[in-house]
């Protein structure tokens, strides 16, 4: 494995044009597909995870369909290579400098999603502090956040999505900066107001970016003692 990959949006989510230097090159199978691809020693192109989808765009003109996260340690959102896939034929070599170009609206997209999941967990565990957000789904057409009951929880569907979304929308209102911020760890995290939350992907920088989101359903599984609930921006 080659040195690791210097994730500029990490730091600069508002790069949306960059050169870099080719470190390796490789075909593979990955996720049933047949992709080309290529390492690059720094790079904007935000990989699926975390919820958040693949950023696309281009290298010198070449359509990136998906970015592949291989992940180096388990323990850290931070340690990974990023694979850049082709499904069309690519001609660079090792040692080439590339232009870089990603679509910045979809960007965009799936930041205000991502932040807006962030917040919606946050929002739920002041409305409901019996749930705590585990897990969450930032697609633009499946967002969800899911919570596990810490304690006996016997709201209906209806009053969560109510209170949730009413709360909310206050705290979508709220003059909030979104900050990228080091944990003692030495991990990266996302705060929002006075919490952080340790992240690996992209975020708006102001709450007010997001816009308008719903809250469009609320499943509850008694039997795994978790709460789901479905979002979407407006």
């Amino acid at each position: 494995m080659n040195k690791q990959v210097i994730p500029l949006y990490m730091e600069h989510q508002k790069l949306f044009e960059h050169k870099a230097i080719v470190t390796k090159i490789g075909s593979s199978e990955i996720n049933k597909k047949n992709y080309k691809w290529i390492q690059l020693d720094e790079t904007i192109f935000h990989p699926k995870g975390g919820g958040q989808l693949s950023d696309e765009g281009t290298i010198n003109g070449k359509g990136v369909t998906y970015a592949h996260k291989i992940t180096l340690d388990k323990n850290r959102v931070d340690q990974f290579e990023i694979l850049h896939c082709f499904e069309e034929e690519i001609h660079f070599q090792v040692g080439d400098e590339v232009e870089m170009q990603i679509d910045e609206s979809k960007r965009n997209l799936y930041s205000r999603m991502h932040t807006a999941g962030h917040l919606l967990a946050e929002t739920v565990g002041e409305v409901f502090p019996e749930l705590e957000p585990y897990h969450g789904n930032h697609d633009p057409k499946d967002g969800y956040v899911k919570f596990k009951m810490l304690s006996e929880f016997s709201r209906e569907k209806e009053e969560i999505i109510q209170k949730a979304q009413s709360k909310l929308l206050s705290n979508l209102t709220q003059d909030v900066v979104v900050s990228v911020v080091q944990l003692p760890s030495g991990m990266r995290a996302i705060q929002i107001g006075q919490r952080s939350m340790p992240c690996g992907g992209t975020h708006v920088q102001h709450l007010r970016e997001i816009g308008p989101v719903e809250l469009t359903d609320a499943s509850i599984n008694k039997k795994e003692s978790t709460v789901t609930i479905k979002y979407r921006l407006e």
